[in-house]
């Protein structure tokens, strides 16, 4: 009993020196002092995490607040500290500053002079304008001897989207910043900015801390950051542990919406939806991203070969034995998953991956994917793509109507290492459905890969099926029987002529993406169900 009672002791303090704290800066009793109590609330964010310590509950009330949640550096301990937000999105934490004194200078241009911060982003009555002109990451891609400058050349750089120019080249709803002259230039349809609210990107972060440990988040939203003006971070950056994010939504920032190192990160019923870049970066071991959305992503039109898309997963280690369950990314100009170099043993499941301009799963140059009953279908490149990404099982997913091939198992190109090679991959039980030019692709050695219990669907021609990427030592094979004859693959599969369900075509052939997936997933789960016994497929 004796040797218990120091634990016992450090339990009772930790319990004892926990407080519930509150920021609410509308209330008439609001003062930077105290305690924060219910009736006497912080005045600002900044003071409250100042003195918020480990274990506490901050409170933050309804409104809008335009500063940023900066955690102190301390040690967090073990002690659960909590910051959260009232539910229904009432908090709303914006990186942009409302700014007036604009001098008109004709024809709807506004400047606003000795403006000294580099913004990313204008907004005029909450909506965002065009920007002309520009830098970011201290200097690109104007400053010489850039260290991105060389990157991705051939493809116009890590910004291909962005619009040269200056004052002379603004239209209506842009905007363009003139370092030299330290003047932010705004070109609108309005004869007058009087009385419109005129917000403009300030604050690189909405939420920031690293060392944490025990930290979770509640019921927030984040708007306006101006992060890529000087890095590759998140609006939400967070480094630690046992980090818990739920019901977070970050939207309309200059790039990545969230970007968070750690070991057992949980992200729960959470959206990072129209980022300038990419809408989840995740590393670490044991994280969980489940019932969320990373949807419409990349605005800026940043390089989809480097950076840009609905969520990323890179790194040296990058994701290790996490998943990702009942997850969105839908719409985004780049890929909807990426898991980018040396990732390990992850699971995607019971997600819908769909219209993403590149390919809808990526996993990339890592090992043990584990990707099953999920939708992927209308992207504009693969489907389900693993380059170089050994021992990974494709399962039980419907992939339909993607630009390219539906899943393709390769080695893209000689492994840098000998553990990254496409070797022992399982693709089993899969519907595979009016895939533009193949339906599956496996390495040209057969290295223990496997293809087999599918079901191919064609409205036309019967499928493309390929070793390689095809060549005229290894040609592309029209129809299951050729196939199988030419590999030896896919023994208990099914062919069979369909035209895909009235929902579901509607939804293929849309140029306008439904907000109200419901009727498609309905019809998809029809198919599903149809072709259940078919595509069963040997256990996962």
């Amino acid at each position: 009993m004796r040797r218990w009672l120091p634990l016992l002791f450090a339990v009772f303090a930790a319990s004892a020196s926990a407080a519930t704290r509150h920021v609410d800066p509308a209330s008439p009793a609001a003062r930077d002092a105290g305690a924060g109590e219910d009736g006497r609330p912080y005045r600002t964010l900044a003071h409250a995490l100042k003195m918020l310590q480990p274990g506490d509950e901050l409170i933050v009330a309804p409104g809008v607040y335009r500063e940023a949640l900066l955690l102190p550096e301390r040690d967090w301990g073990d002690a659960a500290t909590v910051i959260r937000g009232t539910p229904g999105g009432a908090v709303l934490i914006k990186g942009s500053d409302l700014v007036e004194g604009w001098e008109a200078l004709g024809g709807g241009v506004f400047v606003r002079r000795s403006w000294r911060v580099n913004s990313q982003q204008v907004f005029v009555d909450g909506e965002p304008l065009r920007q002309i002109g520009g830098s970011i990451l201290n200097g690109y891609p104007d400053k010489p001897g850039h260290p991105m400058k060389a990157l991705h050349a051939a493809q116009g750089g890590i910004w291909p989207g962005r619009t040269a120019g200056g004052r002379e080249q603004l239209v209506e709803n842009s905007f363009h910043y003139d370092a030299a002259e330290q003047s932010l230039y705004v070109k609108v349809r309005h004869a007058s900015l009087a009385g419109r609210a005129v917000e403009v990107s300030v604050r690189p972060y909405l939420v920031f801390g690293k060392g944490l440990k025990n930290v979770s988040l509640r019921d927030l939203r984040l708007q306006h950051a101006n992060t890529t003006a000087l890095n590759q971070s998140g609006a939400l950056t967070l480094l630690g542990d046992n980090l818990a994010l739920e019901r977070i939504e970050v939207s309309h920032t200059d790039g990545n919406g969230m970007d968070l190192t750690g070991n057992r990160i949980t992200i729960s019923a959470s959206v990072a939806n129209h980022c300038g870049q990419t809408g989840i970066k995740l590393r670490g071991r044991g994280n969980r991203i489940s019932d969320s959305e990373t949807s419409y992503n990349n605005t800026r039109g940043f390089n989809k070969w480097w950076e840009a898309g609905g969520a990323k997963f890179v790194g040296e280690g990058g994701l290790r034995d996490s998943e990702i369950a009942n997850h969105r990314a839908i719409g985004n100009r780049g890929d909807g998953l990426w898991f980018d170099w040396m990732n390990d043993n992850n699971r995607v499941h019971h997600s819908v991956i769909a219209y993403n301009s590149g390919f809808g799963i990526h996993y990339e140059a890592s090992r043990r994917a584990k990707v099953h009953d999920n939708y992927v279908f209308g992207n504009g490149q693969r489907g389900i793509y693993l380059p170089n990404s050994p021992d990974s099982v494709v399962s039980h997913n419907l992939v339909a109507n993607n630009g390219m091939e539906g899943i393709a198992v390769v080695n893209e190109r000689k492994p840098s290492r000998p553990e990254i090679t496409a070797r022992a991959a399982r693709v089993v039980g899969n519907v595979l459905a009016w895939n533009g030019r193949a339906a599956v692709v496996l390495p040209p050695d057969t290295d223990a890969n496997v293809s087999d219990y599918n079901v191919y669907l064609y409205d036309g021609e019967p499928p493309s099926f390929s070793l390689g990427w095809g060549s005229r030592d290894r040609p592309v094979r029209k129809g299951l029987d050729a196939w199988r004859s030419a590999s030896g693959q896919d023994a208990h599969s099914r062919s069979e002529r369909l035209a895909p369900p009235a929902e579901l075509r509607k939804a293929l052939a849309a140029k306008d993406l439904p907000r109200d997936w419901s009727p498609v997933l309905a019809s998809a789960d029809r198919l599903g169900v149809r072709l259940k016994g078919l595509a069963a497929g040997p256990a996962r």
